[in-house]
């Protein structure tokens, strides 16, 4: 038996101890005579009918390791070898012949198998002893001169089975099932490959020497090496006489030399010239692999700067693409910037002309209106423009008609705050701490709070530069009686006021 790479005598009797475990003691292998395996201490019996044979092949099955795996209820754990001698003959002319039956454990895969522990130990060696199998028949097959005998104790033993004077018979089992592909594909392959060894006919050996038979051997040996003699003799004389016609060949050709100086100086030259356009010619196919070289590493450097252009060319287009949405951003941006603008411009001339309408609505009248001088519905102004005399009913239902927008944009509100707290800080500026007050009163009415703070502080600004003079005008000193010398309505002294202001303007901007 070979377990783990061991060897073991199943026949031994003292393979059990009385308690029932197995008391196994290794055995080596080493060469005897006649270059044959042996395996000293080995137990030997004599059986002389094939039924011992077979009951000696029972005993030791039964001392053979075995084990249960999940691929085989009883599965081999090693590897059982049966060495028949085999003797026969009658007298003194008898042969002899050796019979190895030969029993493989099956490779195994652990996946399949999941085996553990002790038994993942077997199944790797019996794997290794297997794979051992397979590189000598490999060898074999392609008769190569060294054949790996030694790898494995399995191979050893069957060193005088597999190669020499023997015939070899191989029985591969395989297992039809699904599970089982792999395993059976494998064997077959195998067992193709190991069909084409060739080892040669076997011969006999003979035990017992027959001296007439070894008589006419040595003869026709003696006869032979005569016959090769006689022929190695004539081989000579036949190379003697080629010595002599080539040694009387090189004298002629020496006396030839003497006489043909000048072929020796034009061979010379020859000589000299071949080497000169060997030189050359070595030269220029240096300079050709030098230029070659230059030329791989210039096609390589090119490779890299198309490769590197390439990538540039990607990021140009990449960058293009970006730059282009940028731009779109950009012109989106520049429209809405134009659509604010345009809005804050409408905004601001709504907001100026809201505050020329509110100047120009004048204070109610404490006295009635004079019926019986009632002015015309348009009285010359002393300015040249007619003045329109609009009861004060209607200019209170045109004010009352007009409502103040709703500021809902927060930068709108915030533009409200800033110029609601820029004028409380120049003419209240007691009332400038009290802004956010202010602003939480008139939330949603922020365009009404911008007005009535234009009213009331630019226009009384105003009011006080005519009263102080800033600019004088033909109207603004016009007193506060008509021609009639009747006092003027609040309403007429109002438009007065108004046209005071719009020729200041004018003055002041060289229109006037």
């Amino acid at each position: 038996e070979i377990y783990n790479d061991e060897v073991y005598d199943l026949l031994d009797p003292n393979f059990l101890s009385t308690q029932g475990s197995p008391q196994k003691r290794s055995l080596g292998v080493r060469h005897g005579g006649d270059n044959v395996v042996e395996v000293p201490d080995l137990r030997k019996e004599k059986v002389s009918s094939v039924s011992e044979v077979l009951l000696a092949l029972d005993r030791g099955n039964m001392n053979r390791a075995k084990a249960s795996t999940n691929l085989n209820e009883h599965s081999s754990r090693s590897h059982m070898i049966l060495r028949i001698d085999v003797t026969s003959g009658v007298g003194e002319t008898k042969n002899k012949g050796t019979l190895y039956l030969v029993d493989l454990a099956g490779s195994e895969r652990v996946r399949k198998s999941e085996v553990e522990g002790q038994a993942l130990k077997e199944a790797q060696h019996i794997n290794k002893s297997l794979s051992a199998l397979g590189n000598v028949m490999e060898a074999l097959d392609r008769k190569s001169s060294h054949v790996p005998y030694r790898d494995s104790k399995l191979t050893h033993l069957l060193q005088n089975a597999l190669g020499g004077n023997s015939r070899t018979m191989m029985v591969v089992t395989v297992c039809p099932h699904n599970d089982s592909y792999d395993e059976t594909t494998f064997a077959l392959k195998f067992a193709t490959r190991v069909r084409r060894i060739n080892l040669g006919s076997a011969q006999k050996n003979v035990m017992a020497k027959n001296l007439e038979e070894s008589v006419k051997n040595l003869t026709s040996e003696l006869s032979a090496i005569s016959k090769a003699k006689e022929r190695s003799e004539s081989q000579l004389m036949s190379l003697k006489r080629e010595k002599d016609r080539v040694e009387e060949k090189l004298a002629k050709a020496s006396v030839t030399r003497a006489n043909s100086k000048g072929e020796t100086k034009t061979l010379n030259v020859l000589k000299q010239s071949n080497n000169d356009i060997t030189a050359r010619w070595q030269k220029e196919k240096n300079a050709r692999e030098e230029t070659a070289a230059e030329l791989a590493k210039t096609q390589e450097a090119l490779r890299r700067v198309q490769k590197d252009l390439a990538s540039l060319k990607h990021k140009q287009d990449s960058l293009s693409r970006q730059n282009e949405e940028k731009e779109n951003i950009i012109f989106d941006l520049k429209k809405n910037l134009r659509a604010v603008k345009e809005q804050f411009s409408e905004q601001k001339i709504r907001h100026r002309r809201d505050s020329v309408i509110q100047s120009r609505i004048p204070a109610p009248s404490t006295r009635k209106a004079d019926t019986t001088n009632k002015p015309s519905p348009y009285q010359q102004h002393p300015s040249g423009l007619k003045k329109p005399t609009s009861t004060r009913t209607n200019v209170s239902k045109r004010v009352e008609s007009r409502t103040p927008p709703t500021v809902t944009d927060s930068s709108s509100v915030a533009r409200i705050r800033f110029r609601v707290l820029k004028m409380l800080q120049e003419h209240d500026p007691a009332k400038a701490d009290k802004i956010d007050v202010v602003m939480n009163k008139f939330k949603g009415r922020e365009a009404e709070l911008l007005d009535r703070m234009v009213a009331r502080y630019e226009t009384k600004k105003s009011d006080e530069e005519a009263k102080d003079g800033v600019f004088t005008s033909p109207e603004s000193t016009t007193s506060s009686t008509d021609s009639n010398g009747r006092p003027k309505s609040r309403q007429e002294a109002s438009l007065e006021k108004h046209m005071a202001r719009m020729n200041r303007i004018r003055a002041a901007k060289g229109l006037s």
